[in-house]
């Protein structure tokens, strides 16, 4: 985002008066009465759609947000921890939405205890009007469980994947994109239709998981508003922190640490061919942070065994709704496969569908059972966040289309699992890091809203090099990864190597 574009996207900003800005108090301390005093109106401005995420660092940094109903002058979030040893309160900032009368207030906390649970209080105009829980992650090397989907929107399918989701009881979710629908068209230009009462219920919604698990969001297609700034995302952007770390000019990009485990979140429009309303509107600055990220990520002593990254557009699916983003093939499939990254999840096709591990664009592996994440990079498609319409797949088997600039193309394919559905589905996985004798691995399920399992796999990154001196000896990135890897990293499972898809133009006229 440019520096003019900064200031567009923050002009609603309401004042945020003289608040007491939240440095931390002594259990014992008295906050100050500018934020807690009892206000005298009689007036309740209700407390609708809280939403947490983590801040840069999830260890130490949380984002509170909520909208109210009715105008208010002062907002503010009191973060007390369970042990009582640290409280400390911040101001939140309220904005307004062009379209929507609510007021949406966010407080960013920084300086928080590691893996610390606390209680949070909301105040407006000096009363306390609403609370809920949050957690800062650890910030050392242990087992948990993240969730994610892309495409949710708002009814009775998208509650009732949530209800799954509540149930998994994460540490974390990854919304990849299409958060609400209220662009409904999802063209990103001005005819598109807009309805921006759906985000209020899509907030209002999702309170009852958001308000306690921190929700990472990336935009999809959806998020490219008619009539605001920031190239449609300012809609978005006020009222939804993405969280995580993000690049200055590019605020929809984020990379967070959680764990053994770095996170990354792309916006996909901008390399998008199917949808270009915003493709190129970075000029190539999100692709190279991405490299700078994942070298980060992958340099010696980083202490991260695997790298997930999470998007909008899916680089492979044998969808025939929007199919496979040619874009990201090649803006960052070539990075994906230099740093070695384990998993990449995305939405945009609304059905579940995993791909056979890939590298260079050839199958490194049959994609059943055990996986080996150091030699492929495993692909998912969980666009099965409820929202409507039900998946198509492509009619002829081993075919599928890829988005380029000139149109779709037909071309072969080899990697496509018949595990791939239209029944709406949570993505969960629990990561296990790596230890002196075992490997880190990330056991991924598809889990229906009904509870049943749909698809099940166990990615594990290697195995360790006896006496070889490093905590992570087959973290293996750079050039390295082209060309395999031996000795230091004995492989758990057998390789399978194929040849590329070979790009044909036959006539297949799509699924209606």
């Amino acid at each position: 985002m440019y520096m003019q574009e900064q200031h567009e996207w923050l002009h609603a900003e309401v004042s945020r008066r003289s608040l007491v800005t939240g440095a931390a108090l002594g259990a014992s301390a008295v906050l100050s009465p500018t934020l807690w005093q009892q206000s005298s109106t009689t007036r309740d401005p209700g407390i609708r759609g809280r939403h947490i995420t983590y801040g840069s660092d999830p260890t130490t940094s949380l984002i509170i947000e909520f909208a109210t109903a009715m105008p208010i002058r002062t907002a503010a979030v009191r973060l007390i921890a369970a042990n009582r040893e640290q409280v400390t309160a911040e101001p939140a900032r309220i904005r307004t939405v062009r379209g929507s009368s609510r007021r949406y207030c966010r407080a960013d906390f920084t300086g928080l205890q590691p893996d610390t649970a606390y209680t949070y209080e909301i105040a407006v105009d000096g009363r306390t009007i609403g609370s809920g829980r949050a957690e800062t992650a650890f910030a050392d090397r242990r087992t948990f469980r993240f969730t994610a989907f892309g495409d949710q929107g708002t009814g009775r399918r998208p509650r009732g994947v949530l209800a799954r989701l509540e149930q998994l009881a994460p540490s974390l979710h990854l919304m990849c994109g299409d958060l609400c629908y209220a662009d409904s068209s999802g063209q990103g230009g001005p005819g598109d239709v807009f309805k921006p009462h759906l985000w209020d219920s899509w907030l209002a919604q999702n309170d009852p998981a958001a308000s306690h698990i921190p929700w990472l969001s990336v935009p999809g297609n959806h998020e490219m508003e008619p009539g605001f700034t920031t190239h449609g995302y300012a809609g978005y952007l006020t009222r939804v922190a993405p969280g995580g770390a993000s690049p200055l000019e590019i605020p929809v990009a984020s990379a967070f640490r959680v764990g053994s485990v770095g996170f990354v979140g792309l916006d996909s429009n901008d390399v998008s061919y199917e949808i270009p309303a915003n493709r190129g509107w970075t000029r190539g600055a999100q692709t190279r942070w991405l490299g700078q990220t994942l070298a980060r990520y992958r340099a010696e002593g980083s202490g991260i065994d695997q790298v997930v990254v999470f998007m909008h557009h899916a680089p492979y699916s044998t969808n025939n709704t929007h199919a496979s983003e040619g874009g990201v093939i090649e803006a960052w499939v070539p990075l994906f496969d230099k740093y070695t990254v384990d998993l990449v999840i995305s939405g945009h096709n609304h059905c579940y569908e995993r791909v056979k591990p890939l590298r260079g664009g050839k199958v490194v592996g049959d994609g059943a059972g055990v996986v080996d994440s150091l030699t492929g990079t495993t692909y998912i498609t969980a666009g099965g966040g409820g929202e409507g319409g039900e998946a198509r797949f492509i009619p002829i088997p081993g075919k599928t289309r890829i988005a380029y600039a000139g149109g779709r193309e037909v071309v072969n394919e080899d990697w496509s699992l018949p595990s791939k559905t239209a029944t709406p589905s949570v993505l969960t996985v629990d990561v296990t890091p790596a230890s002196s004798s075992t490997a880190a691995t990330l056991d991924v399920r598809a889990i229906a809203a009904d509870g049943h399992q749909l698809d099940g796999v166990r990615l594990v990154r290697g195995t360790p090099s006896v006496g070889s001196g490093s905590d992570t000896p087959w973290l293996i990135g750079g050039g390295a990864a082209a060309v395999g890897v031996g000795g230091a990293a004995a492989l758990w499972v057998a390789r399978h190597q194929r040849g590329d898809p070979s790009r044909t133009h036959d006539s297949v006229p799509p699924s209606s």
